[in-house]
């Protein structure tokens, strides 16, 4: 694990421009880190896509996986890294010794999204961690699907969060998607014991994997 992503989840805190420190919220445990990269592992991807950066330490799980492999381009796309989250998630991609690996776009996915198709962009991989009301989710996968290759992988984060769940349900009827299977001996560690019994999903991320292009027709509809 790269030292700057270790010392963040060791230290539960995060160094702010100005020297203080601020508690590190908001970001991807290390068992969804781990499963994350074990995906990442399993398909390979070299064109990829990320929306949300916050303090970067689901980037940094990512970077850590991707630089086994040549990789195309990585795109993060975070509105509000200046503003609201003081460009930290940038500060410790560039220190962990990620900062040319990572392109971060500092503008409203739902606007930069249909640009990046316009651009003809094509994506083998997407992270999805952005604003999390329905609407916003089913946007950001909406252009996702557009740019994804058959083959490529589109993961969600905080999949027990009914907007996100339903998003999830409504991807369940795609022919063209499947869900991403838990890799085999994925360990069963205290955190995903604990959601299990609390009845949520045995981690906070899901995903599905492109098996084919999609072909719906104009009228095409499954309730979900």
């Amino acid at each position: 694990m790269n030292p700057v992503l270790a010392k963040l989840l060791r230290a539960e805190e995060v160094a702010a421009p100005d020297g203080r420190t601020i508690p590190l919220h908001s970001h991807l445990p290390e068992l969804e880190g781990r499963l994350l990269q074990c995906w990442l592992d399993q398909y390979r991807p070299s064109r990829l896509l990320e929306i949300g950066l916050a303090y970067g330490v689901s980037s940094l799980f990512i970077c850590d996986a991707v630089r086994r492999w040549k990789v195309d381009f990585y795109h993060v796309i975070d509105a509000f890294q200046s503003r609201d989250w003081k460009d930290i998630g940038r500060n410790n991609l560039a220190e962990a010794g990620y900062g040319d690996l990572v392109t971060v776009v500092e503008q409203l996915s739902e606007l930069c999204l249909p640009q990046f198709l316009a651009q003809g962009h094509r994506y083998d991989f997407a992270f999805v961690d952005g604003m999390h009301t329905f609407d916003h989710v089913l946007i950001d996968f909406f252009y996702i699907n557009r740019m994804l290759d058959v083959g490529g992988v589109v993961v969600f984060d905080d999949v027990d969060m009914p907007s996100v769940a339903k998003v999830l349900s409504y991807i369940d009827g795609f022919d063209c998607y499947q869900r991403l299977d838990l890799p085999d001996g994925f360990p069963k560690s205290t955190p995903m014991k604990v959601r299990l019994v609390m009845g949520l999903t045995p981690t906070r991320i899901a995903g599905f994997v492109k098996i084919a292009e999609d072909v719906r027709g104009w009228d095409w509809y499954r309730d979900f």
